[in-house]
Formats: structure tokens, C-alpha cells, sequence
């Protein structure tokens, strides 16, 4: 008895331990922790930017929207690195900027479990020019997310 009360204390801890947000350590394959493979169904969530081109330095708003989910992880690539910046002030409730991949700020993380919908997070480009892919993982609740899933497409000038 003592033993599967342990087990499943550990289970249910890594379920909840990034409750405060993605760490570091995921940013390369974005995949939490959880005790849970991710979903390999089609992402039911939608991302879309507010713009398709912009010039280095621009804000771009990236929306994670439809039905409510509880952790997120987002980043803009050139190839296989974070690029660009999160522009996420401390005050904000729900979302915080970690930095991937050696550049402050290049990835964008939940603050905490609470439900999120129709997020929206301001992404800095980087100056330099080129076709970058916004990659996103989801996470509806502990058991139930979508890894590293690469959605809109920004080109910089």
C-alpha cells in the first residue's frame, strides 16, 4: 500500500510540477514532462499572427485561441533555435518569458494552471532577415498536450 500511495504521489507531482511554466530544459523539443505521451491527433487549437511579414523590430502578435487550455510553450524558429523576443511585462498574469537557446526572452511560457483562451503574446522580431516558423505546445491539462507543433510562418524584411 505504502508503495503505490508513493507512486502515484510521484505521478501526480510531475503532472503539476511545471504548473508555474516550461522550463528551460524542454526548449529544444518542447515536450513537457508530464507522465503522459503527447496527443498525436491535429492540434484543436488555433495560432495565428497578426501579421504575415513585418521588418526587423516589429511587434508581431501571436494568439493562441479556441477552447480553453491550461499550459502553453511558444517559440519563433530559424531552423531549430529561438529567435526574436517575447515582450511580456512582470505584471502579467498569466504568461512569463523564458529564454531558449541562448537569447533572453525567445520563448513564451504559462504563469501558472489557471484556464487560459485567446491568448495573446507580443513577439519582437529579430533583425535579421529571413522565413521563421512559430512553434507551439499546448497543453490542455496535465494528461492531455500537443508538442512542439510547428503552425504560422513569418517572414521578416
Amino acid at each position: 500500500m505504502k508503495t503505490a500511495l508513493i507512486v502515484i504521489s510521484a505521478i501526480v507531482a510531475t503532472a503539476w510540477g511545471y504548473s508555474a511554466g516550461a522550463p528551460e530544459s524542454v526548449c529544444d523539443d518542447m515536450t513537457p514532462k508530464h507522465p503522459v505521451e503527447p496527443q498525436k491527433s491535429p492540434l484543436p487549437y488555433t495560432i495565428s499572427v497578426s501579421k504575415k511579414e513585418a521588418k526587423g523590430g516589429e511587434i508581431v502578435d501571436i494568439t493562441i485561441g479556441g477552447k480553453t487550455f491550461k499550459g502553453f510553450l511558444v517559440q519563433v524558429r530559424n531552423g531549430d533555435k529561438a529567435v526574436g523576443s517575447f515582450q511580456i511585462p512582470d505584471t502579467d498574469k498569466y504568461s512569463k518569458p523564458i529564454n531558449c537557446h541562448g537569447t533572453n526572452g525567445s520563448g513564451a511560457t504559462h504563469k501558472n494552471a489557471v484556464e487560459k483562451k485567446d491568448l495573446v503574446l507580443k513577439w519582437k522580431a529579430p533583425e535579421a532577415s529571413g522565413n521563421y516558423q512559430v512553434y507551439v505546445t499546448v497543453a490542455e491539462d496535465g494528461g492531455t498536450f500537443w508538442a512542439g507543433q510547428p503552425t504560422q510562418k513569418i517572414k521578416i524584411n
